[in-house]
């Protein structure tokens, strides 16, 4: 199967449209040593000033600064002083949202993709995912979309991906904006989190 690159107008979009489409794409990451190939299979999107799950919701802050610049940016944040969690920044400037990646799975190397059937490895929630993909807080605000090749980006199937189930549910893990469906996964994948209520 081949790939493109995801450029800025894939970003420029809702988050929840982004969120439900990351779904079953690559993230490429450069280590310096090698290339990773992670399939996305879990993401979740977050507005700003409408949504009070969001780290936008009162406002740029120095932390969430970045959610409110151009779309294709990573957001990386560090959770109860451990884990790092990884966001791309969606929409346009000034107008605040990301998607959180939750979940991966990562493949051998190949030029131009996953290899059919190959070893992979399953990271299960978004703290696991930066620490088995190596993303840290030196990878915030950096650009997925410039033309000099990023350390990380994003591809997708450059044919049709009406094959892949994209299931929704509730977003995890949170104490306000619950009722939201903003959460997206790829179907019976392992790597995906449990969720009690899951709703197509």
């Amino acid at each position: 199967m081949r790939y493109e690159l995801f450029d800025r107008t894939f970003f420029e979009r809702a988050p929840d449209v982004v969120a439900h489409d990351l779904i079953g794409s690559l993230m490429v990451i450069d280590t310096g040593n090698h290339v990773l190939h992670a399939r996305i299979a879990e993401t979740e999107a977050y507005g700003g000033l409408d949504d009070p799950a969001s780290h936008a919701f009162r406002g740029p802050t120095p932390r969430s600064a970045v959610m409110f610049g151009p779309a294709g940016f990573l957001y990386v944040y560090r959770i109860y002083g451990i884990h790092w969690c990884m966001n791309v920044v969606t929409q346009g400037a000034g107008t605040a949202s990301a998607v959180l990646l939750r979940a991966a799975e990562v493949y051998v190397d190949t030029q131009d993709g996953p290899a059919p059937d190959p070893p992979s490895v399953f990271l299960r929630g978004p703290g696991n995912l930066t620490r088995g993909l190596g993303i840290t807080g030196a990878d915030n605000g950096k650009d997925c979309c410039q033309e000099t090749g990023p350390r990380i980006k994003f591809q997708g199937p450059s044919d049709n991906k009406g094959s892949t189930r994209v299931g929704r549910s509730r977003r995890i893990g949170i104490s306000r904006g619950q009722e939201r469906l903003s959460r997206y996964f790829l179907e019976g994948h392992p790597a995906v989190s449990r969720d009690p209520s899951p709703t197509r």
